[in-house]
C-alpha cells in the first residue's frame, strides 16, 4: 500500500462539485487509482460494467436522459478502444461524456510493455477535446494543472456544443493506495457561464420579410431531445395554417400537431405531387432525419432558401440547399418568430391544406393495409406504438426498426420521449443505451430492436443494474431482414449467408440467463393479448420476442410500398 496521488483523488471531488455525479466503471488494474477514488467518494454514484463497449453505451443512455455529463473509467490498452463506438455516437448526438482512460507512464509507451497502446488523441476527431493529466503531481504547479484540466474537460462536455471529452491519465505503480483517502474540498474549479445567443434586430427584419412573403414554408424537425416549451411554440406557429411541420420520429415533436405519415406521403411516385409539396423556404433544426424520401425529394426540388437553426457553426448541408446558419437555440428562434410575425396579415393556407389532405389519404392507405395485412413487422410496429404508456421513454433500434416507426408515425402521447442512436446509426450499443436510459427514470423504458442488434449487444444485460422498468421488444426475422426490401440487395445470390446472415436463435436463453420475464409471439392475435401485461409495471425487466416469416414479411412490405407509391 502507498500514499495516493492527490491529483487523482481530487478528480471525483471536482466532478461532484461541477455536477458530474454518475460514473460507469470497467474493472482493471492500471485504472485502480481512478476506480477507488470514485468508488469512495460519497457524492458519486458508481456502476461497474465489465464490457467497455457496453459500458460506454450505458453511460450514453444515462447522459442522454439526465442531460448532464456521465463519466467513464477504464484501464489502459484496447479497453479504451472499445469506447470508440459510443464516443462517436455521443459526438454526433451531442451528448456529454467525460471519458477517463488510465495509461502507462509516457516513457513506457512503445516499449513492449503489457496492455499498452498510444492513447493520446485516441478518439479524435470524435471528441470535443482530448486532454492528458501530468504524470507527476509533486510540484504545486502540476496539481494546479491537473485540476484546471479536469474543470476544462467538464466545461467542454457542455459548451459550446455538448459532446464527449477525453482525459488520458498516466499512472505509475504502485496502483493500490491505503484504505483512507482524503478529498480536498477546496480544489480548484472553473465555472463556465454560458451566454445566451440572440439575433440582431436587422437580421430579424430580413428574416421576417422573407417569411411573410413566402407562400410555401416547411419546418423539418430532426433528432432532438424533448422540449415542452418548443413544442408549444411550434404548435402555435402552425395553428393558423401558415406553415407546415414535418417531425421526424426521433424529433420529440409528435405532440405539436405535425403532419402525420409524412414519410409515407413523400413515398408517392406522382412527380407533380412531389413538386407541389416541396417548399420555397425550408427551416430545419435538430440532428439527422430518418426519412430517406424527405432527403431525396428536398435534394431534387431544392427550396430557394434554407435556414438551419443550430448553435454549432458547422456547415451541415444535408439537403444541398443551405443558405443561412442561424446560431441560436430552436426555442429562442421559433418563440421570437411566432411573436414577431405580424398579426392580421393575409395568409395563404393552400400549402398547409394540401399537406393535410395528403396526410388524410396516407392515413386511409395505412388503415387499409393494416386491416388486411398478415402478421408482419409493420403491423407489429403499429400495434406496439399505439400501446406505449404515457409518461414513458421509447428507444428505437436502427436499420429497419426506426424506419418502420417513422412510416407509422407517432400519435400525440402525453409525456412520451423518443430516442434512437441516429448520430452514427449503428446497431452496436442499442440495448446498452436503453439500459442506461432506463436507469435514469422510474418510468417504463421500451426498446424496440431487431434480432441482430439485440444479439450483437446482449452483454448489455450482463450486469447488476438492469432495472425493472426496462421493456425490450425484439423483432426476430431470423437475420438482417432489411436486405430483403432494399433495392439491389434482395435478389443477390449471396443474400442469405452474407448480408442477411440467417440464424435460428431465440432470445429466450438470454432472458433466462439475466432474469428477465420472457414471452414469445408469432401472430398478431398473440401480440395484442401480450402487450397490456408486458407494459404493466413489475419487479423485473421484461422481454417480448416477436417472430416473423422473413418472406411473408418482405412481401407484405413490398405491397405496402406499392400502396404508398399510389398516394396522390
Amino acid at each position: 500500500m502507498t500514499k495516493f496521488k492527490q491529483s487523482v483523488v481530487n478528480i471525483p471531488e471536482i466532478c461532484a462539485q461541477k455536477g458530474v455525479r454518475n460514473v460507469i466503471i470497467s474493472p482493471g488494474s492500471r485504472s485502480a487509482p481512478l476506480t477507488l477514488a470514485f468508488l469512495r467518494h460519497p457524492g458519486i454514484t458508481c456502476r461497474t460494467i465489465v464490457d467497455e463497449r457496453s459500458a460506454a453505451f450505458v453511460a450514453l443512455g444515462l447522459a442522454q436522459q439526465i442531460e448532464a455529463p456521465v463519466a467513464l473509467i477504464c484501464t489502459s490498452g484496447t479497453a479504451a478502444l472499445n469506447y470508440a463506438p459510443a464516443v462517436a455516437e455521443a459526438f454526433y448526438q451531442q451528448i456529454p461524456l467525460l471519458v477517463l482512460t488510465a495509461d502507462r507512464p509516457p516513457e513506457w509507451i512503445g516499449q513492449n510493455d503489457g496492455q499498452t497502446i498510444v492513447q493520446q488523441q485516441l478518439f479524435a476527431p470524435h471528441c470535443r477535446a482530448a486532454l492528458e493529466l501530468p504524470v507527476d503531481d509533486s510540484h504545486s504547479d502540476a496539481r494546479w494543472h491537473s485540476e484546471r484540466i479536469v474543470s476544462e474537460a467538464i466545461n467542454r462536455t457542455q459548451w459550446p456544443v455538448p459532446g464527449p471529452v477525453h482525459i488520458n491519465v498516466p499512472l505509475r505503480e504502485p496502483l493500490y493506495p491505503a484504505q483512507e483517502l482524503t478529498y480536498e474540498t477546496d480544489v480548484k474549479t472553473i465555472s463556465l457561464v454560458q451566454p445566451q445567443a440572440f439575433l440582431a434586430v436587422a437580421t430579424w427584419q430580413a428574416l421576417l420579410s422573407e417569411w411573410t412573403e413566402t407562400r410555401k414554408k416547411l419546418i423539418v424537425a430532426g433528432l432532438a431531445r424533448p422540449n415542452e416549451s418548443l413544442n408549444k411554440t411550434l404548435a402555435t406557429l402552425q395553428k393558423g395554417g401558415d406553415c407546415v411541420l414535418i417531425a421526424d420520429v426521433v424529433s420529440n415533436c409528435h405532440n405539436c400537431h405535425p403532419v402525420q405519415h409524412a414519410d409515407m406521403i413523400l413515398g408517392t411516385s406522382a412527380e407533380s405531387l412531389q413538386c407541389d409539396l416541396m417548399p420555397d423556404l425550408l427551416v430545419t433544426f435538430g440532428g439527422a432525419v430518418v426519412s430517406k424520401n424527405l432527403k431525396l425529394l428536398l435534394r431534387k426540388y431544392k427550396p430557394r432558401r434554407h435556414w438551419q437553426v443550430q448553435l454549432d457553426s458547422a456547415c451541415v448541408d444535408t439537403f444541398q440547399s443551405l443558405t443561412h446558419i442561424l446560431p441560436v437555440t430552436p426555442e429562442y428562434f421559433f418563440d421570437t418568430l411566432q411573436k414577431r410575425v405580424p398579426d392580421g396579415r393575409a395568409q395563404d393556407h393552400e400549402y398547409f391544406s394540401r399537406w393535410q389532405e395528403m396526410a388524410n389519404r396516407a392515413q386511409r392507405t395505412l388503415d387499409a393495409f393494416l386491416g388486411h395485412a398478415p402478421h408482419c413487422e409493420l403491423l407489429t410496429m403499429a400495434a406496439v406504438l399505439t400501446q406505449l404508456p404515457p409518461e414513458s421513454c421509447l428507444q428505437l433500434g436502427n436499420s429497419s426498426i426506426v424506419r418502420l416507426a417513422n412510416l407509422v408515425s407517432l400519435a400525440a402521447t402525453e409525456g412520451l420521449s423518443v430516442n434512437s442512436n441516429r448520430g452514427t446509426s449503428g446497431i452496436d450499443g442499442t440495448v446498452s443505451t436503453a439500459v442506461g436510459a432506463a436507469l435514469a427514470t422510474d418510468s417504463i423504458t421500451t426498446l424496440i430492436t431487431g434480432d441482430l442488434a439485440f444479439f450483437y449487444d446482449r452483454n448489455a444485460l450482463w450486469n447488476r443494474y438492469v432495472p425493472p422498468n426496462l421493456r425490450v421488444v425484439v423483432f426476430n426475422n431470423g437475420g438482417g431482414g432489411i436486405f430483403r426490401i432494399l433495392d439491389g440487395s434482395s435478389t443477390l445470390p449471396e443474400l442469405a449467408p452474407h448480408f442477411e446472415v440467417e440464424h435460428d436463435l431465440r432470445a429466450k436463453n438470454v432472458a433466462r440467463d439475466h432474469g428477465l420475464q420472457y414471452r414469445y409471439c408469432d401472430s398478431a392475435e398473440a401480440l395484442v393479448g401480450a402487450l397490456p401485461e408486458f407494459f404493466a409495471p413489475g419487479n423485473r425487466a421484461a422481454l417480448l420476442e416477436v417472430g416473423f416469416d422473413k418472406k411473408v414479411n418482405a412481401d407484405a412490405f413490398m405491397k405496402f410500398r406499392s400502396m404508398m407509391r399510389e398516394i396522390k
